[in-house]
């Protein structure tokens, strides 16, 4: 197995590194770094969540071969009213063909169905994850589109993920996405459960952030904005479109999130936004995350049996046009399968 000295010394290595990254006086750098202290940490109050609309997305890979990979993709939004589901939608399931050709089509079929004009920027095909999963944003804005344009004025629309694009096709939809909730009075954010960002090269933020609130003796629920000057380095800086934040939303929550509110946003909005979030993040399941998110994330996720029954249709159509059972094998047999029985 792995219990060798070859491995024990490189697990040694890698634990060494990691800790060299959160080391024992990282909240007294981050403190000294930052400049934060009280005052900076701004608290929530109890503030009726009103209308919330979250919208989560969905991606998984139905079969793959050397020379291709079909994708299936799909969104889903869940709309509440003073945290009372009040709508809830999904959308059809979206098959792709991720092949060796340079660039994707069945992108620039789905960007032209979701929003009636080609893409600015052809989808490559080489990096297959990448590839699905701007497959999947592109529903993910589709939906964020069409409830940007159904909800009341004063709703918070949320997003699982940043307000960044990692594609250049999709700034322009999410631009429209911001333009329609700025004319409706929409407030918008995106809402992390991670985040790559580090600080002073290479300290991670959420864990120094969250020590220096518990040092400051900060009562959940908080947040504070975060200066993009502190980091290493901005992801994808021509593409992002809010500004970051870091908040705990309850006193029982497991970790603080990063979440993205629209730039040039005044203190006080913000601090309505995140009164909100807060207010919506009560659940005893996963207290600190707005149940709107959980909601829209159960409705959308591709579990396992949604995946292999999704397989066994397509399985099943393919069939039906004639290809043989070698040659599906030739296509999409995997020997990892047949090593796992033994």
């Amino acid at each position: 197995m792995v219990q060798n000295s070859e491995f024990l010394r490189a697990a040694e290595t890698m634990a060494e590194r990691i800790w060299s990254t959160i080391p024992e006086d990282l909240v007294d750098l981050f403190a000294e770094a930052s400049g934060f202290t009280q005052e900076d940490f701004r608290s929530c109050t109890k503030y009726p969540s009103g209308e919330v609309c979250a919208v989560d997305g969905s991606n998984a890979f139905l079969l793959e071969s050397g020379s291709m990979a079909i994708a299936a993709v799909r969104a889903a939004q869940s709309t509440f009213l003073n945290m009372e589901r009040v709508r809830r939608s999904l959308t059809p399931l979206h098959l792709a063909l991720i092949d060796n050709e340079e660039e994707n089509d069945d992108f620039l079929c789905l960007y032209m169905e979701c929003f009636g004009q080609r893409p600015g920027t052809p989808l490559s095909n080489d990096d297959r994850t990448r590839t699905a999963g701007i497959l999947r944003d592109t529903v993910e804005y589709w939906v964020m589109a069409q409830m940007a344009s159904t909800l009341s004025p004063g709703a918070l629309l949320l997003r699982d993920g940043p307000l960044r694009v990692s594609h250049a096709s999709h700034n322009t939809a999410l631009t429209m996405i911001e333009e329609e909730c700025r004319s409706k009075q929409i407030d918008i954010a995106g809402v992390s459960k991670q985040t790559p960002a580090t600080w002073g090269g290479g300290h991670p933020l959420l864990p120094s952030v969250a020590g220096l609130a518990n040092a400051l003796d900060i009562p959940a629920p908080w947040w504070i904005r975060i200066d993009p000057e502190l980091l290493d380095r901005t992801q994808f800086p021509q593409w992002q479109h809010g500004e970051m934040y870091i908040a705990l939303l309850h006193p029982r929550a497991k970790s603080p999130f990063k979440i993205e509110l629209q730039s040039d946003l005044l203190e006080p909005d913000a601090e309505r936004i995140m009164n909100r979030l807060a207010s919506s993040s009560g659940d005893g399941r996963i207290p600190g995350y707005p149940y709107p998110l959980f909601d829209a994330h159960r409705a959308c996720v591709l579990t396992q049996e949604i995946v292999e029954d999704a397989r066994s249709v397509l399985m099943n159509r393919i069939a039906s046009t004639g290809i043989r059972r070698h040659t599906y094998e030739l296509l999409f047999g995997d020997y990892h399968d047949e090593f796992a029985r033994y």
